[in-house]
């Protein structure tokens, strides 16, 4: 499998704060990105990406010691998450496991996505995500996002909900596509109007057009950066 860390955005929030890419903040005595590698099994089968926009040079400095590939979204400045996506699937014709840069997990996480990875579209969902939202001091119904879940399969996600009932579970920043659906995709993405996109509302689109997106139901340790809060509070409840 390959992983690929779609860390090209500057994070605008969290930035004004601490001056420096996301995925170079430091957790467990190491910068996210670090944890993120380490945290991926060690196999020959195994190929690690990391997708670079904004502070490339800093990324890569801080990751050239592992066996890592790099590509640049030149684009970085006015696009969004998808178009970082795109440019990796245009350089790479594998299976592909995408994971955000501004996330923390466990190699745990990682081996029970590898376990279930097919020929489909996987979307790891956090069924745990209440608990999480409440360290993170979040109002569930202005930062939660809907979720609606059939036989595994999902029908809506990623949109702003008035009721709780339409969340059952929460994205996680991370996305299998399958070498199998790589073209297809690629030619919905090949539209100039998906470079605004987040990777929600791009499902979202999948989903209406026919395509079959199965979640992966987790409650493994993981955890988001958004801003300076969520750093405070991970470091304030996760300290090892």
């Amino acid at each position: 499998m390959h992983f690929v860390f779609l860390a090209a955005g500057k994070g605008k929030r969290i930035y004004r704060n601490i001056k420096t890419n996301k995925c170079l903040i430091k957790i467990n005595n190491k910068s996210i990105i670090e944890n993120l590698i380490e945290n991926i099994p060690k196999s020959k089968r195994n190929k690690i990406t990391i997708v670079t926009g904004f502070n490339s040079n800093k990324i890569i400095q801080k990751t050239k010691k592992y066996k890592v590939n790099y590509i640049h979204n030149s684009k970085f400045k006015t696009t969004e998450m998808v178009e970082t996506l795109k440019v990796a699937l245009t350089n790479i014709n594998e299976d592909i496991l995408f994971s955000y840069s501004d996330i923390f997990y466990k190699k745990e996480l990682i081996l029970k996505i590898q376990k279930k990875s097919n020929n489909k579209i996987l979307v790891p969902i956090n069924s745990n995500w209440r608990h999480i939202w409440k360290i993170r001091n979040k109002e569930v119904l202005d930062d939660a996002e809907s979720l609606i879940i059939s036989r595994n399969r999902i029908l809506e996600i990623g949109n702003k909900i008035k009721n709780i009932q339409k969340v059952q579970g929460q994205f996680m920043g991370l996305l299998f596509i399958p070498k199998l659906l790589r073209d297809d995709i690629l030619k919905i993405l090949n539209n100039k109007k998906f470079r605004k996109f987040q990777t929600t509302k791009l499902l979202n689109y999948l989903i209406k057009n026919g395509f079959c997106i199965n979640a992966i139901r987790l409650k493994s340790h993981w955890y988001e950066f958004d801003d300076l809060d969520d750093l405070n509070n991970y470091r304030k409840h996760f300290k090892n």
